[in-house]
């Protein structure tokens, strides 16, 4: 088991935490090809604005009212139903590119000291977000994010529907960067 350079951005309060910010644990994904044991199901949670999407996630996909998502081959392959659309994406170093209902998904992310930069085409939008520690915003597909981490949530603003508070489980530690911002764009992207 290998956990990149980010471990050490994280305090110790929320290291003790079960759900711990996302960047923490984006920044604690793993990048080899070792698999992390694999701990209880954990739920990401967005409420607020247009209403609530949540999904139980753990080391193979990610399931909730609106996703189905499979993640295959250590990552490398996801597929499944979101939003009542067929999912299908190859995942190839920090690239994913597919097909989400009838339309192109493309999500590529840059890793830097403390910080995730993703950008590329989701929901038919030209989108570009960042995350730190303390941060995540920018546009991911139909909606914008403003929000600014509270303990260990994250609260803000959405153009999409408002205040929206967003929580990643701790056990997100077993999807690797990439897989994060594409679960990020197809959980976040429309209201």
């Amino acid at each position: 088991m290998q956990l990149t350079r980010f471990g050490r951005f994280l305090s110790p309060a929320v290291r003790g935490s079960m759900s711990v910010s996302f960047v923490a644990l984006a920044a604690c994904a793993t990048t080899g090809g070792g698999s992390l044991s694999t701990g209880p199901s954990e739920q990401f949670q967005m409420s607020g604005g247009a209403g609530q999407t949540s999904a139980v996630i753990n080391k193979d996909g990610a399931q909730g009212p609106s996703i189905d998502l499979g993640r295959y081959d250590d990552g490398a392959t996801l597929r499944g139903t979101v939003s009542g659309q067929p999912l299908q994406m190859t995942v190839s170093g920090n690239t994913a590119k597919g097909q989400w209902g009838s339309q192109p998904i493309n999500v590529e992310v840059q890793e830097s000291p403390g910080m995730l930069k993703m950008s590329g085409l989701v929901a038919g939008q030209l989108s570009n977000w960042s995350a730190t520690k303390e941060v995540i915003e920018g546009k991911i597909g139909l909606c914008a994010y403003q929000l600014g981490r509270v303990g260990t949530v994250y609260q803000g603003t959405q153009t999409c529907g408002g205040q929206v508070t967003v929580q990643f489980p701790s056990n997100i530690l077993e999807w690797k960067p990439i897989n994060i911002a594409v679960l990020m764009a197809l959980l976040m992207s429309t209201p």
